[in-house]
């Protein structure tokens, strides 16, 4: 024991003390703590659960624009056309509504998925989540083999979660694309 190994510290009846004193948890204390526990989570449960649906919208919002980053990569290491297709569909609070396709266009390179072609993602919308907008002309956009947008399609993409709030995610004319939050779906930062 411990105090055996210190008994040039301590007398032996001083380690004999020590060790009688020396005590575990009650019951009394055990249940106190589970009690602590127990009403942490239950107010903080709440908020958790309200929490949820904004961070499942800005996991989407992130995906998606790594997603076009990703693309736009593959557009120029394969010297080819990468394409965005997009669903699009009307908001839903319990969300899974939309998602998008991205592709090698190279066999033939028409701008749609042919036999052949590989895939690079297909991603659906989570829970809580719906892609309700996209103004690229029928939903598709991607990237030339030079990394600009393919066949000159830009403009963006919104999503939006059951707490009103939204992501943008926009595409330019120079080939760069940005994010953007907003509470309302019109003011965007």
């Amino acid at each position: 024991m411990w105090c055996e190994r210190l008994q040039y510290t301590y007398k032996r009846k001083d380690c004999n003390r020590i060790l009688k004193n020396h005590k575990g948890f009650t019951f009394i204390e055990l249940l106190i703590a589970i009690a602590v526990v127990a009403i942490t989570a239950a107010v903080a449960f709440p908020h958790i659960v309200g929490w949820m649906p904004n961070y499942r919208l800005k996991s989407a919002a992130k995906n998606l624009y790594s997603d076009m980053q990703k693309a736009k990569i593959t557009a120029l290491k394969h010297n080819s056309n990468v394409i965005i297709v997009f669903t699009t569909g009307s908001y839903a609070p319990a969300g899974r509504v939309g998602g998008y396709f991205i592709f090698i266009d190279n066999s033939p390179a028409n701008g749609s998925f042919d036999t052949g072609e590989t895939i690079v993602s297909q991603v659906s919308m989570p829970a809580n989540v719906s892609l309700y907008y996209s103004n690229f002309t029928s939903n598709t956009t991607g990237f030339n083999s030079r990394g600009l947008p393919w066949s000159n399609r830009w403009g963006n993409v919104r999503m939006q979660n059951n707490n009103s709030r939204y992501y943008k995610i926009t595409l330019s004319s120079a080939g760069s694309f940005t994010m953007a939050m907003s509470t309302n779906g019109t003011t965007w930062f």
